[in-house]
């Protein structure tokens, strides 16, 4: 019994790490959609939370008071997303006491479009390793693929944004995605060009 549970972890881990392959190497189709940004993270951190509370991670929500209107494909984004939310848990699982595990998300709303911050109370991505976090199968976790941030860094592109990391040494990383304002969206779209 002992080595069948183990040889259905295995091909479990291996399903994974082929559906994250895959991800990360399939084309990307979105199905863009005007929406306001705050009730997709809201149902995105309510998903989130049972996997937080089991890891002791606090999360923390903070929204803007008026609509953030960007065009998105919310179930692709909300992958991206999720990748950003389960880095951060991991590593303050791995580095962080239980009673300073917080995650806080937070909406910031642009003249130049929205920004979703995941900031973690770990220690911060180490120098050396913030620009190659975004290579494939680099990873620093057990287990992990290497294959999150890179699928999550290119479903933010495929939107027309990006994705950045601020650290602050011993305070934790900052991954935030950037996503253009469907205002700016309209006005560098092929079908409306700029004067």
């Amino acid at each position: 019994l002992r080595r069948v549970g183990a040889l259905v972890r295995e091909a479990e881990r291996l399903r994974e790490i082929l559906t994250d392959f895959l991800r990360f190497a399939g084309r990307v189709k979105l199905d863009l959609e005007p929406v306001d940004l705050r009730p997709v993270i809201e149902d995105l951190v309510d998903f989130f939370h049972p996997q937080a509370t089991a890891a002791q991670v606090v999360v923390r929500l903070d929204l803007p008071s008026d609509p953030v209107e960007v065009r998105l494909d919310s179930a692709l984004f909300k992958q991206a997303a999720l990748n950003l939310m389960i880095n951060a848990v991991d590593a303050m699982e791995s580095t962080t006491s239980e009673n300073q595990r917080e995650l806080l998300v937070r909406v910031l709303d642009g003249p130049k479009g929205a920004s979703i911050h995941f900031i973690d109370s770990g220690p911060g991505v180490p120098e050396d390793m913030r620009e190659k976090i975004f290579h494939p199968y680099v990873t620093g976790s057990q287990g992990g693929t290497g294959l999150g941030l890179p699928t999550a860094r290119r479903i933010a592109e495929e939107h027309g944004g990006g994705i950045e990391l601020s650290v602050l040494p011993g305070k934790g990383s900052d991954f935030s995605i950037h996503l253009p304002s469907v205002a700016e969206e309209t006005e560098i779209s092929p079908t409306n060009p700029s004067p």
